[in-house]
């Protein structure tokens, strides 16, 4: 399996094997490729699958593609119990045809008390150019996945998440632009990004529970002023950057708090090569997540 991760103009990349004791890692790294023609992104994507092929040589591999939240249009609605009529009014009322015919719409539930649905959108020809380049090179794109929410499927797979009553995803963005999951009995409670300015917080914006947002950023406010016990919003905090932000992800690791996790899946996983773990510099495999989906780890 291939499992790949968009960052901007980065593609991280992780190859694993079936083995007797689980997932074994064979190989892992970067590339770097712009997009020199906007109005081709298909050839853009087939190029980068390419390249990652002829990296891994691994004949025809089975694949899988986390994509920058840059490229993806979130939105929430009121929709209690996944009402599909509610849904589809609220994006007829929001979203015109062109749009339509230029994203594919999947839908998620927050947690029942919220009664709120999580509206992602895809860009079309993202899936058009995997459905063709994987014709091309006679391999199978096995799943598509989003940024922070790839790196919580690897939370759960890798260090057992779905067995805590609450975690809480942060990642680490540019420019001190951060994004939090919270999940709570497995369920979404939060989907938020803020600012940091200092040893405060700008909220730029949120879906899910607002209660549970105004306090996410109160305690993180407090473990950045000095406080380093334990969080008490989450049983586990994973911490991650998938955007060159090592010093900073290094820092707020050292203040020793008990219950923050680097999600980090080279931690966990067996793997062949021999050099030494950079545990940070390759925090950016936490996006890889989506690819070990059902996998006993």
């Amino acid at each position: 399996m291939l499992a790949i991760a968009q960052s901007g103009h980065t593609y991280h990349y992780l190859h694993w094997i079936p083995s007797e004791r689980g997932p074994l890692v064979t190989d892992y790294g970067s590339l770097e490729k712009e997009a020199e023609d906007q109005d081709h992104l298909d050839n853009y994507y087939r190029e980068v699958l390419e390249e990652l092929f002829s990296k891994v040589k691994n004949g025809e591999p089975i694949c899988t593609f986390s994509i920058d939240r840059e490229n993806v249009l979130i939105s929430s609605c009121f929709a209690e119990e996944m009402n599909s009529t509610l849904i589809d009014w609220h994006m007829n009322q929001t979203r015109d045809e062109h749009l339509f015919e230029k994203m594919d719409y999947y839908h998620f539930p927050f947690s029942a008390s919220t009664g709120n649905v999580l509206n992602m959108g895809i860009p079309k020809i993202l899936r058009q150019s995997f459905q063709f380049s994987m014709r091309l090179l006679k391999s199978r794109m096995n799943g598509i996945g989003v940024g922070i929410f790839s790196a919580e499927e690897g939370a759960r797979q890798w260090f057992h998440a779905d067995s805590l009553q609450r975690y809480m995803i942060w990642k680490v963005g540019k420019k001190k632009m951060d994004e939090i999951l919270l999940v709570e009995n497995n369920e979404l409670t939060v989907y938020c990004s803020f600012h940091r300015v200092g040893k405060k917080w700008k909220l730029n914006w949120n879906y899910g529970d607002p209660s549970e947002t105004e306090s996410i950023l109160s305690e993180l406010e407090n473990k950045l002023g000095g406080d380093h016990s334990e969080f008490s919003i989450a049983d586990t905090v994973f911490l991650y950057t998938s955007e060159g932000n090592m010093n900073e992800v290094k820092q707020i690791h050292s203040y020793g708090i008990g219950n923050v996790q680097l999600l980090n899946p080279l931690l966990v996983l067996e793997n062949t090569k021999e050099e030494k773990i950079n545990e940070f510099a390759t925090l950016p495999l936490a996006e890889t997540g989506n690819a070990f989906g059902g996998v006993d780890v």
